[in-house]
């Protein structure tokens, strides 16, 4: 479905210039909370799996200049998007966009490679939602011929042995997630997104290692919204890109 109408939105800051389509699914808090939120170590090599238009990528390259990133999706024109906005960036030596899926993954991925996975993987099971009439939204949004355990099963075939996962979800599906991950991942670290005060958190970042036998770490993670609906400071602070949240839920 070709894409014909697109916005170019300012992040962090205005540090990042960002084209994406004007309909269908878009680069939400969630995409920068979770870069905000992932500190990759000096000169890491990144897969950023489903990448789509970039989000996470260019997030993640803006906060730390020695790391490059591959960016890898399934859909042919969200990449060519994310190929201009390497160029717009200014990233192209350090962000490769390429097509493929967890299904059918690009010829150049060689496995246990990376030294981090950032995804932000579909949120729905395929038999728990009604599909939205944007075919895009629907495939970023719910989990068709992969589901989310042969999503991180091809996450950690590409880690290299300690290499780290760094993943965005719902909350109500936490038990799922680490239930999954526990086979492939030790050291786990749950940051939930609390939306306000005293409210449940509705979506979780987890992270892990692969092959670590450390053990779970429920962490204090973070408060998105004030009383009056305004961005808490650490949150407004992330947006902005002037502070890490990893510095904080560390």
């Amino acid at each position: 479905m070709k894409i014909e109408k697109f916005t170019i939105d300012n992040f962090l800051g205005g540090k990042l210039q960002i084209k994406q389509p004007a309909r269908g699914y878009r680069i939400g808090i969630d995409t920068v909370l979770l870069a905000s939120a992932t500190k990759p170590t000096a000169g890491a090599k990144v897969l950023d799996l489903g990448c789509g238009v970039g989000g996470i990528s260019l997030c993640l390259l803006s906060n730390h200049l020695s790391i490059s990133v591959v960016g890898m999706d399934l859909d042919r024109d969200l990449i060519e998007i994310a190929k201009e906005n390497n160029l717009t960036g200014g990233f192209e030596k350090r962000f490769k966009p390429i097509t493929g899926s967890v299904s059918d993954p690009h010829k150049s991925l060689v496995p246990n490679t990376f030294d981090l996975v950032v995804t932000n993987p579909p949120y729905l099971k395929s038999n728990s939602s009604n599909p939205s009439p944007e075919k895009r939204k629907n495939s970023a949004n719910i989990e068709t011929e992969v589901d989310l355990a042969k999503w991180l099963n091809f996450s950690a075939k590409f880690l290299k042995p300690g290499g780290n996962i760094s993943l965005v979800h719902r909350a109500d599906r936490l038990d799922h997630i680490l239930s999954l991950m526990r086979s492939k991942f030790g050291g786990l670290r749950v940051y939930p997104l609390w939306p306000k005060t005293g409210q449940p958190a509705k979506r979780v970042i987890v992270s892990g290692a692969k092959g670590s036998a450390s053990p779970i770490k429920i962490l204090p993670g973070v408060i998105i919204h004030n009383a009056d609906g305004s961005y808490t400071a650490p949150v407004q602070s992330a947006l902005a890109g002037e502070k890490l949240l990893a510095d904080l839920l560390n």
